[in-house]
């Protein structure tokens, strides 16, 4: 029975790990965490963000006014793009300011238009680009940019809003 005895005491010194491979392990560990942390993806710049929400609210107007058979219209002023809607007169739906975007320049149907001097005329200017029930938007280019890069939002042949990043 001594010999037993002695046999399941060295088994139990030799149970579990020797601190060499417990190092391998942590090793192995923190390689795969490095590796994880080095292929997120980066976050984009605020400028992105906001143009792409600018976008998306461009094109859900466009797809209100084919479903309600309205009138939509937006006009653009250094600030940013109010959104309007054609009921007999002009109403206004929302207001979108720009709070990441430094310079913007506006061509519509291939007049550049002159933002600083609109914003300060004393008449009442109608909207610049309409968007249609029938699916037809005014031709327009919007370019903006800021910090983080700059982009074109224009309209496609079928109305949809694009948007174009400018290096």
């Amino acid at each position: 029975m001594a010999i037993a005895a002695q046999k399941t005491s060295r088994r139990a010194c030799d149970a579990g790990f020797t601190l060499v491979e417990i190092l391998c392990v942590l090793a192995l560990l923190g390689l795969t965490a490095g590796l994880v942390v080095l292929n997120l993806p980066k976050p984009k710049p605020p400028i992105q963000s906001e143009v792409q929400i600018l976008a998306t609210t461009l094109n859900v107007a466009v797809r209100k006014s084919v479903i309600d058979g309205k009138v939509r219209a937006i006009d653009v002023d250094v600030g940013g793009i109010e959104l309007f809607l054609y009921d007999g007169e002009w109403e206004s739906e929302t207001r979108r300011d720009f709070s990441e975007i430094a310079r913007i320049d506006l061509e519509v149907e291939d007049h550049r238009v002159d933002l600083k001097a609109r914003a300060k005329s004393k008449v009442e200017l109608p909207p610049l680009i309409q968007f249609e029930p029938t699916g037809n938007v005014t031709p327009f280019t919007l370019s903006m940019s800021g910090r983080g890069g700059s982009f074109v939002l224009s309209p496609d042949l079928r109305g949809n809003i694009t948007v174009e990043f400018q290096p």
